[in-house]
């Protein structure tokens, strides 16, 4: 009986399966290793390039599963029920994970921040540590790792600070009281610039260009001046720790200037 089934068609058949086998995973292999080299060409992000060898992957082994199920004799309706089936169960029970996959795979496509990019998404702010398939890693100015889901990222408004020359263009406002004898100009002159030259002699190693500042907003409760600072593409840390100490040197000006006054 064990010879009748060692007959020449049933080794045929027992070869092609495993022929089919070996030639899905050699072809699973060698698309990795082209992807890898694409990616490596065109400077790649990384999880851009997983999610292409995760597409390709199912592609491979799809294509395997038909051979096997041509071998066998079992209709292709099979195949487009149990991918339908199969679909269907992973959608109905993680929306959210595929709603995220997608979301992650359009940003890693579109682009509109990329790693070490200052950005403000929604009410969070911070320098983009990391952006994978389902989230959107944050490093904000309490020191902390926030991770947004990529489906919250695309229906936020996104605020990118980063410029050219890896420099981030950062602004904030900062407010002051209606006084009597105290114009704009004096303000701006004789209270606010002072501080930021003080403050920019200091850091001037660090920073890549002066602070500036600007009226941007009047109305009968006060003034507001919007101060711009600069620093380097991937130094938040630095940032976190110097901004508000120029905060602090322009309201210890104020507070001289007004005695003085």
């Amino acid at each position: 009986m064990f010879l009748g089934f060692l007959s020449m068609d049933n080794l045929i058949f027992i070869a092609t399966a495993l022929l089919i086998v070996l030639l899905t995973i050699i072809a699973d292999r060698l698309v990795r290793r082209a992807i890898n080299r694409y990616a490596d060409r065109l400077s790649l992000d990384p999880h851009a390039s997983n999610i292409l060898k995760l597409i390709f992957r199912i592609i491979v082994f799809s294509g395997g599963l038909i051979a096997f199920m041509t071998l066998f004799n079992i209709g292709m309706d099979w195949f487009f029920g149990i991918s339908a089936l199969t679909g269907a169960a992973i959608g109905f029970a993680s929306t959210q994970t595929v709603g995220n996959f997608l979301a992650g795979f359009y940003l890693m496509i579109a682009r509109p921040f990329m790693v070490s990019d200052y950005v403000k998404i929604g009410d969070i702010e911070g320098e983009v540590r990391e952006i994978t398939i389902n989230y959107t890693k944050i490093y904000t100015p309490t020191y902390n790792i926030t991770e947004i889901p990529n489906r919250k990222v695309l229906d936020s408004i996104i605020l990118n600070y980063s410029g050219k020359k890896n420099i981030i263009d950062y602004s904030f406002p900062v407010g002051f009281s209606h006084q009597k004898n105290l114009i704009n100009s004096e303000l701006l002159e004789e209270c606010i610039k002072p501080a930021i030259e003080k403050f920019y002699k200091k850091h001037v190693k660090l920073l890549p260009k002066k602070p500036e500042a600007s009226m941007s907003k009047m109305d009968r409760l006060g003034r507001e001046v919007m101060i711009r600072m600069f620093f380097p593409e991937g130094k938040s840390d630095s940032f976190y720790d110097i901004q508000p100490e120029l905060l602090q040197e322009i309201l210890n000006s104020w507070d001289n200037f007004m005695i003085k006054k």
